[in-house]
């Protein structure tokens, strides 16, 4: 019991002690954080190995160093088939005897032989077929069985390609990359890979014109079509485009069709607007379009797909392009190990500074960040992350 008042005492001085160091102990904290957050922002090293003079970056080769994981095995294994929208119209018809499925508008030249085409929204004729003679403005014939059906219903067709559920984890900046990307893959006008970023003449389809039936919910994200309840032309994982709202972002492209139910009388669209927050608007919308044979709409195929069992897939920006550049001689090209097929030119999601109607992509033959018309076609890649 007599020791208790020197037990308090050295409890008293313990207490005193602890406050006394805490500024210290939480400014050693904060510059310890501060230390982290630092090295966690460095780029990324180059990849350049070669000193071509003492001080060059081969020579210090200053960085973080590349780490990859390549993913092969479970959920990474085997292919899913993208089904990327390439064109809709509500001039089609299909008749039974050689297999014809023709249009009236004239838009099936990219319809090419050995494509793969799934076929939405037709009363007898949904399905899979494979295109046995294409190329032709008016129609392409199949290697399936058609049956008669006459024009009316929009239509919609996809070219589909099985991807590899293969990916790579970069360990260094967190992001997944799709092993592979669209080259050499059947989708797009040429069935070779090759995509636009947005075509808004060339790429963009009606799929409903009809003045000042379509409004904007929000909360809800929904395009409401009214009167709509019977239209079947909308379809899980399509990138629409609507005109005809005051307020620009709900008239922007590639909104995600998550479903389209029924509402009464009316038809309720529910989309996935990305970052962007939508504005409400009563029914000044008049036409809804199809978005096709863009990167984007392949990104929506991959996420409709499941991609590696995975669905929040999309398009790599400038940099995220940019840091899989090995400046090691001959090439730019990224890791070969890693990436054992990579294109020389590869869409990014980057609007380009001086002109929105360009984007950039990123080349891989020549390190070199270039813009070009967002018409024109190139090939895309998958990040997630």
């Amino acid at each position: 019991m007599r020791a208790a008042p020197r037990s308090f005492e050295l409890i008293a001085k313990a207490r005193t002690f602890a406050l006394d160091a805490a500024p210290r102990t939480f400014a050693l904290i904060a510059k310890a954080r501060a230390l982290v957050r630092i090295y966690m922002a460095r780029l990324l090293e180059t990849g350049q190995e070669t000193c071509y003079s003492v001080w060059d970056d081969g020579d210090y080769e200053i960085g973080v160093d590349k780490a990859y994981t390549v993913e092969t095995l479970g959920d990474y294994a085997g292919n899913s088939d993208i089904e990327v929208a390439h064109y809709a119209s509500n001039q089609i018809t299909f008749t039974a005897i050689g297999n014809i499925v023709a249009d009236g508008a004239g838009g099936m030249v990219t319809f090419l032989a050995g494509d793969t085409v799934v076929i939405k929204g037709s009363a007898n004729n949904d399905g899979v077929f494979t295109v046995a003679v294409g190329g032709v403005a008016g129609q392409f014939t199949t290697i399936e069985a058609i049956v008669n059906e006459g024009p009316g219903a929009y239509i919609s067709f996809y070219k589909r390609t099985a991807h590899s559920n293969n990916a790579v984890q970069d360990d260094q900046t967190g992001l997944m990359w799709s092993r592979n990307t669209s080259v050499g893959e059947r989708v797009g006008e040429l069935s070779n890979g090759t995509l636009d970023w947005y075509d808004a003449v060339g790429s963009r389809f009606p799929l409903y014109a009809i003045a000042n039936t379509v409004s904007c919910i929000m909360p809800g994200n929904i395009f409401r079509v009214i009167g709509g309840a019977a239209l079947t032309q909308f379809h899980q994982g399509d990138m629409i485009q609507c005109a005809g709202f005051v307020n620009p972002v709900n008239n922007l492209p590639n909104m995600y069709v998550v479903s389209a139910t029924p509402n009464g009388a009316d038809l309720d669209i529910l989309v996935d607007s990305g970052e962007e927050v939508l504005i409400a608007e009563g029914a000044v919308g008049d036409t809804i379009y199809l978005v096709c044979r863009s990167i984007f709409a392949y990104m929506a195929g991959a996420r409709l797909a499941g991609l590696s069992n995975l669905t929040d897939w999309r398009v790599p920006n400038w940099k995220e392009a940019e840091s899989l550049l090995d400046h090691e001689a001959p090439t730019a090209y990224p890791d070969a190990v890693s990436f054992p097929a990579w294109p020389a030119y590869v869409w990014t999601g980057t609007t380009y500074t001086f002109a929105a109607a360009f984007a950039m992509f990123m080349r891989y033959d020549r390190p070199l960040p270039s813009a070009t018309a967002k018409t024109a076609v190139y090939i895309t890649a998958l990040v997630r992350g």
